[in-house]
């Protein structure tokens, strides 16, 4: 007879010995947001992706282009991507003749001072991953180190929409970089990352709680993106845990679905304050921030927070942003079965 555990001090207790998931046949939530520390045991079919860069990456160390871009939607594995490389790049370093390291927003600044100064002479492959935020912060020093300091070599990635007003930028137009973008994945490859996952937590002698059935149906709702299907696999999980239930059937999956009220919506509908909302959410939200206040959102389009309230709840009603209680703030975000048709919908508002 199981253990009945009465307070939340005794279940908080208990869950630091034994996860709460172990009633699954997990050690632990496969699903929370983490870079696996095996990255390339976790590597899933980019060949397509893989065979352009190892094609630009000579013309890059030889000086023949400026810069390499990767891009893509939110959420379609871009960091894992760039993860991945940035470990096989390693290996390799001594051989390219490069010192291979990763650069983010808070480490830009120095780096580039450094360079500037003459304090860093080896030729450097750097591989920066939400280039947007230097982009915003640093624009002019990361042109400058791009285009006059031959013996730095830059990989870095951008979200499709804002790469597409980058480009736009004529501060950015003598740059003429190569741009790879990292595309949706077939099902069967989002069904592998999710087993993958599954495979790292399973308790010896237990059971894969998705069924073939259910995780086919997942990654068909999913449309190709890593995130989407790792997202409604962590909510369904906690369901059932809830339910007390051991086993995610396709019916399960087609309830849980069906219950998130997902569904292709028309943009072309919404009014313009909604589509600057939604860009603001895309443009403020990014890995390390996953949502944003009312607060910021009123700033951010010069209205009052009630207004900003209003048009949130509007687009919650809609079913594109939801939000959540962190810290005794809510903050409001793209939902991610969303993010992929407004990603898409903004890269054609701006090319076009």
């Amino acid at each position: 007879m199981s253990e009945t555990i009465y307070t939340f001090k005794d279940r908080i207790l208990k869950g630091l010995k034994e996860s709460e998931f172990v009633k699954l046949g997990l050690s632990r939530n496969p699903f929370i947001p983490f870079i696996p520390k095996d990255i390339i045991g976790t590597f899933i079919n980019r060949e397509k992706e893989l065979n352009l860069l190892t094609r630009y990456l000579p013309e890059l160390i030889n000086g023949f282009m400026p810069l390499l871009v990767l891009s893509g939607t939110k959420g379609i594995g871009k960091t894992h991507f760039l993860n991945y490389i940035l470990n096989q790049l390693k290996e390799v370093g001594e051989e390219i003749n490069h010192e291979v390291i990763s650069l983010d927003v808070d480490k830009f600044a120095d780096f580039f001072n450094r360079v500037k100064i003459g304090d860093i002479k080896k030729s450097h492959l750097v591989l920066i991953d939400d280039t947007e935020k230097i982009w915003e912060m640093y624009k002019e020093n990361f042109v400058e180190l791009i285009d006059s300091f031959e013996h730095i070599k830059i990989i870095s990635v951008w979200t499709g929409s804002k790469w597409i007003k980058a480009k736009l930028d004529p501060f950015y137009s003598s740059l003429k970089p190569v741009c790879i973008k990292i595309n949706k994945l077939e099902d069967e490859h989002l069904i592998k990352i999710i087993n993958m996952r599954i495979g790292t937590t399973l308790i010896k002698d237990k059971k894969n709680p998705f069924t073939i059935e259910s995780l086919n149906y997942l990654a068909k709702v999913s449309e190709g993106v890593p995130y989407t299907i790792v997202y409604f696999c962590e909510k369904i999980l906690h369901s059932l845990l809830d339910n007390n239930i051991s086993i995610v059937d396709e019916e399960i999956a087609r309830e849980f679905i069906k219950k998130a009220n997902l569904r292709r919506f028309d943009i072309s509908k919404f009014t313009p304050t909604q589509i600057q909302v939604l860009k603001t959410l895309l443009e403020i939200t990014n890995s390390e921030k996953r949502g944003v206040t009312s607060t910021e959102i009123a700033e951010e389009l010069g209205v009052q927070r009630p207004t900003a309230i209003e048009h949130l709840r509007k687009l919650a009603t809609l079913n594109v942003v939801e939000s959540n209680i962190l810290n005794k703030r809510r903050l409001y975000f793209i939902k991610p079965s969303s993010m992929n048709q407004i990603e898409e919908v903004l890269e054609q508002e701006i090319i076009d």
